[in-house]
């Protein structure tokens, strides 16, 4: 099947619904691909898994009922200088392209399916982790980041009798945030009854996780090893491998315009923008993008997109939560409580609604 669209969007997360809505909203028709039938609101995921009563489910939607613009389930092969090969064999021709594939965690695929694309079965697969966490009552943690950090704190709360063990390999949990920051979350963890080991390196063996540094093992009933991110950039290597750094993310320049590659654009994960790798920060700039198009097929000038400072608020399970601003840290059960009220679901598919 042969599709012709004004802009090609691939990839269906926050900065990709945002931008197609934004674009569709102003006249322009869009086409976006994804592997999977269904949008995930990705900040409410671990709570999904440790107590999925709480969000019911509310955090995923099909594409079919959020999006405006047109949709293709499928995954891109091959991506020239006019069109998207898809896997299937179709192939969809654009004017522009807007690259939002995103990031996978290789070790942790609760965070984002690697394998699930319906919804249906990935409601299934959450079903199967929150089983194991269940039956559990030895249960591994391997990664102090801010998904390391999240999922620890929504497993403690939930399950408080189970033994559980964080392990970073550093000396400090949120590695980058300020130190208030870093000990404040400690402590709410270790409030909820987390054992948190510093500078250790597990390695699993049969089961049995040994850390490398002392030699001290743990056999867990389940483990979950939330470590680095990956670069969904696959389909780019054939011809388009020259717009990749270093890291695998896409080179863009200040209106997030792909450098070296006209009519190319790149957001969220997959871009080297300059700023925080978040979810709400990717929706700012799919809304920036689909404002800024809308103009440039109007033969308009745009202002480049205006980076935003770091911030970031971290749960730890159900009620407490630490907030990092620019100008302070908190753990102010009013601002938590931005978050906790329902992980931002409702606030996401509003502004897709715009």
């Amino acid at each position: 099947m042969y599709t012709n669209t004004q802009v090609l969007i691939i990839g269906g997360g926050f900065g990709g619904v945002a931008a197609a809505q934004q674009l569709e909203k102003n006249g322009i028709k869009t086409t976006l691909v994804d592997r999977k039938d269904y949008f995930e609101v990705t900040y409410a995921v671990l709570r999904d898994v440790a107590a999925p009563a709480k969000t019911n489910g509310q955090s995923r939607q099909y594409y079919k009922e959020v999006l405006k613009g047109n949709f293709i389930q499928g995954g891109v092969r091959e991506l020239s200088a006019k069109s998207a090969h898809l896997e299937n064999g179709d192939v969809v021709a654009f004017d522009k392209v807007i690259i939002a594939s995103g990031s996978r965690y290789p070790s942790l695929p609760l965070a984002k399916s690697a394998d699930a694309i319906t919804l249906r079965a990935r409601t299934a697969e959450l079903e199967t982790y929150n089983a194991s966490l269940q039956s559990a009552s030895e249960i591994l943690v391997i990664g102090g980041g801010v998904v390391g950090v999240e999922l620890v704190g929504e497993i403690a709360y939930a399950f408080p009798k189970a033994n559980i063990t964080l392990a970073h390999n550093t000396t400090t949990l949120l590695d980058g945030f300020k130190p208030k920051a870093q000990a404040k979350a400690l402590k709410q963890l270790i409030d909820l009854g987390v054992n948190v080991e510093f500078n250790t390196f597990y390695q699993e063996n049969n089961g049995t996780y040994i850390d490398k540094n002392s030699g001290k093992s743990i056999t867990p009933d389940t483990a979950f090893v939330a470590i680095g991110t990956r670069p969904n950039n696959e389909f780019l290597q054939t011809q388009l491998s020259h717009t990749l750094n270093d890291a695998g993310l896409i080179n863009v320049d200040e209106h997030l315009s792909v450098i070296g590659q006209e009519h190319f654009y790149a957001i969220g994960d997959i871009a080297d923008v300059g700023e925080a790798k978040l979810g709400y920060l990717a929706l700012e700039q799919g809304k920036y993008l689909g404002k800024a198009l809308s103009k440039i097929f109007k033969g308009k000038s745009t202002k480049p997109y205006k980076r935003h400072p770091f911030m970031a608020l971290v749960p730890t399970g159900q009620k407490t939560g630490v907030v990092q601003l620019p100008f302070m840290v908190s753990t102010w059960k009013g601002l938590v409580n931005m978050k906790q009220k329902d992980l931002f679901i409702s606030k996401t598919f509003t502004e897709f609604a715009k």
